[in-house]
């Protein structure tokens, strides 16, 4: 696998453990610190609306290893700073994930399936940007790609990924990424994606003032994003991420999200 490879290897969204059918290389962890701020004005079928614009401030920490070429484990802390509350740790999480195709040596595509838990804070389920469902969310997931490559190293990649949820209490839910890649030069990397998620709770109505996870609650959202790489060699990579939520029910409305974050693999 090329170091390209290795240093594009970072889940696409803040809310998530690892998420792309390809895995680094055994035995090389990948360090991920992200920072994201958000914003948005209004929440679909929430009463009562918002008074001023709802910021918030992520902090996303990840670290991910593979001990087999056809293992891999990884995990997440994210801590949050909102409008509905102040510094706060919010969630961690832990996946393992199992590659049963490799397109990289030789296979037709690249599939992966896994399975998450994560356990959500108090704080957490009370704010609104939180996409938790409940104290302890568990998922199943799939993912598959492929790769076309140029000389050495791949031009473009497409893939999905797609899960199914349960928290431990309310209604189960989907979600899944759909991204087209590419790599310029081996160093800049682009990336154009979007991200949906459908709840299957009772609740259209959301009470803003008394809100607690999405477990109950029919959501409905979809984010449009892009995104920019820079490989910096040995030393990782600096990526630059941009969301906008084009459909929302039962969600925050018209979300803007921006996000910075840096990739270091490293091994011992």
């Amino acid at each position: 696998m090329n170091t390209f490879l290795i240093s594009f290897l970072a889940p696409l969204a803040l809310l998530a453990v690892e998420v792309q059918p390809w895995f680094g290389d055994v035995y090389q962890f990948h360090f991920l610190g992200s920072y994201a701020y958000s914003r948005f004005n209004s929440f679909s079928y929430g009463s009562p609306q918002l008074k001023e614009p709802f910021q918030a401030h992520l902090l996303y920490l990840g670290l991910d290893f593979s001990p087999s070429p056809v293992w891999s484990i990884d995990g997440d802390m994210q801590l949050a700073a909102t409008s509905a509350s102040s510094f706060y740790f919010r969630s961690i999480a832990l996946q393992a994930r199992y590659l049963w195709f490799d397109d990289i040596i030789g296979d037709p595509i690249s599939l992966v399936t896994g399975g998450s838990i994560r356990a959500t804070s108090s704080t957490g389920l009370r704010d609104i940007s939180c996409p938790s469902h409940g104290n302890v969310d568990f998922e199943l997931d799939l993912a598959l790609g492929k790769e076309f490559e140029a000389s050495n190293c791949w031009l473009f990649r497409t893939w999905f990924y797609g899960a199914v949820g349960h928290a431990n209490r309310g209604s189960p839910w989907v979600r899944g990424i759909i991204s087209f890649e590419t790599n310029i030069d081996d160093r800049h990397k682009w990336a154009i994606f979007a991200e949906g998620i459908n709840g299957y709770g009772r609740h259209v109505h959301v009470n803003i003032d008394h809100f607690y996870g999405y477990a109950r609650i029919r959501e409905k959202a979809v984010d449009l994003g892009i995104r920019y790489g820079y490989r910096l060699d040995v030393w990782g990579t600096i990526r630059l991420e941009y969301y906008r939520r084009v459909l929302a029910k039962s969600a925050p409305k018209d979300v803007n999200t921006f996000v910075v974050s840096y990739l270091l693999p490293f091994c011992f």
